[in-house]
């Protein structure tokens, strides 16, 4: 009797989980095309879009898909890029050592057979802090990476998360 009590008793404990995606979404695939960029930066918005895609992909709750056969276009607009000094050295207080960088996008997805919008025009922020060495541009270059998927978290969560 005493076994079969406690075969019960674990039995019913995982009785509430299951292996796959936690959320459900409206939605099965999505197309992720190039978003436009109106900074002067060149070059921003394809380390972003591989982003999504990547973390999207990670998720695994939806399909990536051409934009003809996707049930979810998401747009999006890179608007934004800040550098914004943090600390300098103290010989060289005009010559700042680190920054914090932070790239704006407007994102917006739409169902592409109804054109209902899934998400709403969004305004999504990335940042990262970039220590400088001899060369700012480089440091700005290998931090761009972490701005793109700090970007890509928060869409990801956006888009596929329903708290």
């Amino acid at each position: 009797m005493a076994p079969l009590v406690l075969v019960s008793v674990f039995a019913s404990g995982c009785a509430g989980y299951h292996i796959g995606p936690v959320t459900k979404t409206s939605f099965h695939s999505i197309s992720v095309p190039m978003f436009r960029n109106e900074t002067l930066r060149p070059q921003l918005e394809a380390p972003i879009g591989n982003a999504i895609i990547r973390r999207l992909q990670e998720d695994g709750s939806v399909r990536i898909e051409e934009r003809a056969r996707a049930d979810v276009i998401l747009t999006g607009t890179v608007f934004r890029y800040d550098r914004v000094p943090l600390r300098a050295l103290r010989t060289e207080t005009g010559v700042p050592r680190e920054y914090r960088l932070s790239i704006t996008v407007r994102v917006e997805a739409r169902d592409r057979r109804t054109g209902e919008t899934v998400l709403k025009p969004t305004e999504v922020e990335g940042k990262s802090d970039v220590l400088i060495g001899e060369d700012q541009q480089s440091a700005e270059m290998q931090a761009l990476p972490l701005v793109a998927d700090d970007i890509a978290k928060r869409i990801t969560g956006l888009l596929l998360e329903s708290w």
